[in-house]
C-alpha cells in the first residue's frame, strides 16, 4: 500500500512527537519506498518500530543481540550469520553489520527484507502468512523444537492494535492540522 509521505510522517510523529520533522521525513521516504517494494503498509513499519525501539535509532537491546529502530537480531544478518560467536567475539565483518544496523535508513531497509522473509517462512511452515503470523515470526515467536511457527503473543497483538489505531488516527490528525493552519491571503 502506498501512503502519502505526509501521512507516514504524521504516523512517525504520533509515535515519537519530539522527533524533528526533517528526521521523520527522511525515515518516511525510506519506509515508503521499502513498503512499496516489499508489499506492506508503511503504518506496519511505523508500528513495529514504535514497539521495538520507540524510534531511537542507536538503541541496542540489553542482551546486545538486537540493533536499531527495528531491533534486528544481528546474529541472523549478513556476515554475523557465519560467525562462530557473533555476540562475544564478532568478526570485523560482523561488527560492520552491527554498525550498519544502527544507521536508521539501513535498519529500515533490513526490516523490510525481514518482513518478506518472515512472510515466506510462515507460508512454508503454516500454509498462510497473515499479518499477525509473520509479525510474530519477526518478533521471534517460532519454536522449531515444538514445531510451532508464527505464534502470535500479546506483544504481537499490541503492534496489530497500534497499527489499526494509526489507520484511524493519522487522517484525523492531518485534518486537524489543515484546519489549524492559517489561510493564505489571495
Amino acid at each position: 500500500m502506498v501512503r502519502p509521505i505526509a501521512a507516514i510522517v504524521a504516523a512517525i510523529l504520533i509515535s515519537r512527537p519530539d522527533m524533528p520533522v526533517e528526521e521523520a521525513t527522511r525515515y518516511a521516504r525510506v519506509l515508503r519506498n521499502e513498503a512499496k517494494e516489499h508489499g506492506f503498509d508503511p503504518y506496519t513499519g511505523v508500528s513495529i518500530i514504535h514497539h521495538e525501539s520507540g524510534w531511537i535509532p542507536d538503541i541496542v537491546s540489553e542482551n546486545r543481540e538486537d540493533y536499531g529502530l527495528g531491533q534486528i537480531r544481528a546474529r541472523f544478518i549478513g556476515a554475523c550469520r557465519g560467525d562462530e560467536d557473533p555476540l562475544r567475539a564478532p568478526s570485523a565483518a560482523c561488527r560492520a553489520v552491527k554498525q550498519s544496523l544502527l544507521v536508521p535508513e539501513d535498519n529500515i531497509r533490513q526490516m523490510a527484507e525481514l518482513i518478506t522473509d518472515h512472510r515466506k517462512l510462515c507460508r512454508e511452515k503454516t500454509g498462510t502468512a497473515k499479518f499477525h503470523q509473520w509479525l510474530a515470526s519477526y518478533q521471534g515467536r517460532n519454536y522449531p523444537k515444538e514445531d510451532r511457527w508464527c505464534d502470535a503473543s500479546e506483544q504481537t497483538w499490541q503492534v496489530v492494535r497500534y497499527r489499526r489505531w494509526l489507520i484511524s488516527e493519522v487522517p484525523r490528525r492531518l485534518k486537524a492540522d489543515r484546519r489549524s493552519r492559517p489561510r493564505r491571503a489571495r
